[in-house]
């Protein structure tokens, strides 16, 4: 987050914002929407207890995870005997000096869970984007088995990108609302309003055009206002290139 590699995966409550940042790079290349369906008990807000088990596990070094880990497979069934291996011990001190009131005990079910977390709405980003985060408990992993309780729908982007962006950008769906820090802002204003702007995406748009003209060129009525445009934007490109 903020260009810094974390231990969240972030997801959105809201699909066209999903959708935005699924066309909005790498425009050669499909991208795909993921659709999370998932039961209402895994949704927790960011202070529940739960949410501080998993969080704190990243205070432990990676050996004590390990030992933890190896804990869940051997020891799940006494509770005891679990909150007895000292890695787990080390794990309570980090949630007892962050909620002094949690007992002194560690359900192993909780250390396995994947939770949504509903995060405080203390971050213009967050509010803007409807955003929330998966936390990952051990033994978890996405890509080849979902937890229990998720499941995963992949849906792939098959129209143009540069087409997607240019919708979601007239609903208000853009760099400048989902990143409403002055700076972002000032680049989308900056490059929208650009009188000579050619990049990537114009590129690929332009393409795009040229191949619907390619398509349709046993039927000139049909593929007349894609010429125009395609020489409308040739024309200003070129111009901006000298």
């Amino acid at each position: 987050h903020y260009s810094a590699p974390t231990r969240l995966l972030d997801v959105t409550w809201n699909p066209l914002v999903a959708l935005y940042f699924a066309a909005n790079n790498n425009i050669r290349e499909r991208g795909q929407v993921i659709r999370f369906r998932i039961k209402s008990n895994l949704v927790k807000y960011y202070d529940s207890d739960t949410v501080s088990c998993l969080a704190n596990l990243s205070h432990l070094k990676s050996e004590e995870r390990r030992e933890i880990e190896k804990s869940l497979q051997t020891l799940s069934k006494s509770i005891v005997k679990f909150n007895q291996v000292p890695s787990v011990d080390r794990l309570l001190q980090f949630i007892r000096a962050e909620k002094a009131y949690f007992r002194s005990e560690i359900h192993p079910d909780d250390l396995r869970s994947t939770l949504v977390v509903k995060p405080k709405q203390n971050s213009k980003r967050i509010i803007a984007q409807s955003g929330a985060f998966i936390l990952f408990g051990l033994l978890q992993d996405l890509d080849n088995t979902p937890p229990p309780g998720i499941s995963i729908d992949r849906i792939d982007i098959t129209h143009s990108k540069p087409d997607i962006i240019d919708e979601l950008d007239a609903m208000s769906i853009n760099e400048r609302t989902l990143f409403p820090e002055i700076e972002r802002s000032a680049r989308y204003i900056a490059e929208r309003y650009s009188p000579h702007k050619f990049d990537e995406k114009t590129e690929e748009h332009l393409q795009q055009l040229l191949d619907k003209i390619r398509t349709n060129k046993n039927n000139p009525k049909a593929s007349m206002s894609e010429v125009y445009e395609a020489l409308r934007r040739m024309v200003e490109w070129s111009t901006a290139a000298f």
